[in-house]
């Protein structure tokens, strides 16, 4: 594959890119499985969540798993459907995906954003969620 270089953005390799956009695909199929452990083990030991943007920060992987236990409470389950194709520049990537909430069968919907920066391995060192769950609506 041949590197595309604009001038004034970050070159960054397909190599490092391909890892990136894997680790959101495992972040994605992870947390839909309920896989703890696994979906735990795409972040880095000092990682932080903001999820939704604007609520506590979450630092460390003690505190990114209550925030997946919290997440995985209420609902029967979750499922994030990623909603086109993540955009990555340097060692940051942002994508839209789709909340899938089943709630005892009622199932509803909820779009969101996730912009994340990585380390030099791919994992996660931080994750910011823009999410409005006034929006959230029955699948129709």
């Amino acid at each position: 594959m041949q590197e595309c270089t604009v001038p004034g953005s970050p070159v960054m390799s397909s190599v490092m890119s391909d890892a990136i956009r894997t680790t959101i695909s495992d972040y994605l199929a992870r947390f839909s499985a309920n896989d703890r452990d696994g979906w735990l083990a795409l972040f880095t030991d000092d990682a932080t969540v903001e999820d939704p943007v604007g609520s506590l920060v979450r630092h460390g992987k003690e505190q990114i798993g209550a925030f997946f236990d919290e997440s995985h409470a209420m609902p029967t389950s979750l499922e994030l459907v990623a909603d086109g194709p993540a955009i990555v520049v340097g060692s940051e990537a942002a994508f839209r995906f789709t909340i899938r909430v089943n709630l005892d069968g009622a199932i509803f919907l909820l779009s969101a954003i996730d912009a994340m920066t990585f380390d030099d391995a791919g994992r996660i060192s931080s994750q910011r969620a823009y999410v409005d769950h006034a929006s959230m609506a029955p699948e129709s």
